[in-house]
């Protein structure tokens, strides 16, 4: 993670820069020169770019063993906040936009996942993936839209490069203790690969363009070595041993980014007409309320790992993930925009989660008799729950605004609740694993839950906002926010098979950071009221955690120890939107 901390750093300062220069150049537009539509001599976007982005999304990997399949565990996905740099060069011939594209991004991701699941008898791995720079090299073909060509829609595909690591340690709750191997390894990785990507842009006043942006890469195959290992017996001897060998990582990114570019040459505002006078609802307040609905689906996962200082953090004794959980949530959302380019946006919301599964791994357990031992188990549960109450509010202040378009920066308050139910009980990997027939066999999915998480999340947000009329009645709006605070406070109650008798409770707390981005495409159905579709991602996470047990019904507890934890929550989905605006 030094690494990734460094590029963050440096990342930070190029984008503080390149808005820095934005404040600078629009001052001028920031306390009058605000106007609505009007005749303006056609926009060419031929000539030089430099610029600045920020944005977000996931980096998913996946690991494979010589010696066999994964049951479970693939791909390791890590959520990527990023910030980075852009140059370009631009021809137009008519409507149609073609030029050549590189830019370089420094994301800050660590993603971590079971690998080497071979069996219940087998001592896998947790492999954690880190990414910590990447750039790509596009060509990009697009078609300038609007009365005066000022909106582009473009496409684009090229090469694609990325640096990482990969890091390695041993799953055993006994550190060994059996005879087998206990280790850790760590490994650069360096890979070149392609790029697909589309976006829409703006040319706003002077020489500045702001755009929204997705890419998807993706990276061949890189040899890594994997950890030695072995086949256990139920007594906890070792079968048969597994020496080091060679496997491959391959990799696959799915980001989206708001950039802001500048335009080398002439001030293309300049060269326009004279606008017309400032709309009076730009000049005073003016209202947005409306309501959303939300579809997503995503994940809660968390690491549970040795005693501090025992061994390497990432080295896990479980790991409990809810996956496929789908949710449908409605949220009420308002904006006020204000005089001195100042604004105001906020939603409240909830809904339900549904359609998901549990899996509680645990590695290096003891086995349901004396001196036995269960190197992996598995177990899969049916899940549920609810998100009741989710929100965010952010002021900010617009650098650019017209009647055509806004690009602001803001900072914020995020509150996510999630609660979540595990029910029923089977094993998929160990023959002696808990919900086995040695350990009495399924348990039913009926009656009380046998495992509930509840999690409460609390973020600030430093982001930035645009909107832009691609069209007539047509409007892009795109927002990324960069989480540089993130607070959990979790607590995991397990029962007694699927009664309400509680077996343990467990309290998990961290700190981290985390991305929230969404994009809108709007349709104004009047002048005061429009419908939108658009999609949102989020995802936070702790870098530094802790795991206690403060109730155990089968021994005493003992607050004072703490394990290694790290716990996040991943949610994407698709919005619609009903926007009604009061001058």
């Amino acid at each position: 993670m030094g690494m990734g901390g460094r590029a963050a750093k440096r990342s930070g300062l190029i984008v503080g820069s390149c808005l820095a220069g934005g404040l600078l150049s629009g001052a001028a537009l920031a306390d009058g020169e605000i106007y609505a539509s009007g005749a303006r001599a056609p926009f060419s976007w031929s000539g030089a770019y430099i610029g600045a982005h920020v944005g977000g999304g996931a980096n998913l990997s996946d690991v494979s063993d010589p010696a066999g399949r994964s049951m479970f565990g693939d791909p390791e996905i890590g959520p990527a906040p990023m910030a980075g740099i852009q140059i370009g060069y631009n021809l137009q011939s008519g409507n149609v936009v073609y030029g050549l594209e590189a830019d370089l991004t420094f994301p800050y991701s660590s993603a971590t996942a079971t690998c080497s699941a071979l069996s219940g008898d087998f001592i896998n791995s947790t492999c954690r993936v880190g990414l910590d720079a990447f750039g790509t090299i596009a060509g990009r073909l697009g078609l300038a839209v609007g009365d005066d060509g000022r909106g582009l829609i473009y496409g684009k595909a090229g090469a694609a490069w990325s640096t990482g690591n990969l890091d390695i340690a041993t799953n055993d709750a006994t550190m060994g203790g059996g005879g087998n191997t206990f280790t850790t390894s760590s490994k650069d990785l360096n890979r070149w690969g392609w790029m697909l990507g589309a976006g829409a842009e703006y040319a706003m006043s002077g020489n500045w363009s702001v755009k929204g942006e997705y890419n998807y890469a993706q990276f061949g195959d890189q040899s890594v070595s994997l950890l030695p290992s072995a086949y256990m017996t139920s007594t906890g001897a070792i079968a048969s041993a597994v020496p080091e060998r060679r496997g491959h990582i391959s990799q696959e990114l799915h980001l989206f980014k708001v950039g802001l570019n500048y335009r080398f040459g002439d001030s293309v505002l300049a060269s326009s007409a004279t606008p017309p006078p400032a709309s009076p609802s730009l000049n005073g307040f003016s209202f947005d309320l409306g309501g959303r609905y939300w579809y997503s689906w995503g994940r809660h996962k968390y690491d549970l790992g040795l005693m501090k200082g025992s061994a390497a953090s990432y080295s896990q004794i479980s790991r409990l993930t809810y996956g496929g959980m789908e949710a449908s949530t409605g949220e009420a959302f308002g904006r006020v925009t204000a005089p001195w380019n100042l604004f105001a946006k906020g939603f409240i919301g909830g809904g339900n989660l549904h359609g998901g599964k549990m899996n509680d791994e645990d590695f290096g357990i003891p086995g349901p008799t004396p001196g036995s031992l269960v190197p992996y188990t598995n177990t899969l549960s049916s899940a549920s729950g609810d998100i009741p109450l989710y929100g965010t509010i952010d002021v900010g202040y617009d650098i650019w605004r017209t009647a055509d378009y806004r690009f602001g920066v803001y900072v914020g308050y995020n509150y996510y609740k999630e609660e979540m139910g595990a029910y029923g009980c089977q094993q998929t990997a160990s023959a002696i694993g808990p919900c086995s027939a040695a350990e009495g066999g399924p348990v039913p999915g009926t009656g009380h839950a046998i495992i509930t998480q509840d999690a409460r999340w609390q973020s600030m947000r430093l982001g930035a906002a645009t909107e832009f009329y691609l069209a007539p009645r047509f409007k892009v709006s795109a927002d990324a926010a960069y989480l540089p605070y993130v607070e959990v406070s979790a607590v995991d109650h397990h029962f007694l098979g699927n009664t309400p008798g509680v077996a343990s409770i467990n309290p998990l707390t961290g700190y981290g950071k985390g991305a929230q981005i969404e994009a809108m495409l709007s349709y104004d159905i009047t002048p005061h009221i429009s419908f939108g579709v658009g999609a949102r991602y989020w995802a936070m996470w702790s870098e530094t955690g802790s795991f206690r047990r403060t109730f155990d019904s089968a021994a005493v507890a003992n607050p004072n120890l703490h394990q290694n934890m790290k716990i996040e929550t991943e949610r994407v989905g698709v919005l619609g939107e009903l926007t009604y605006t009061f001058d």
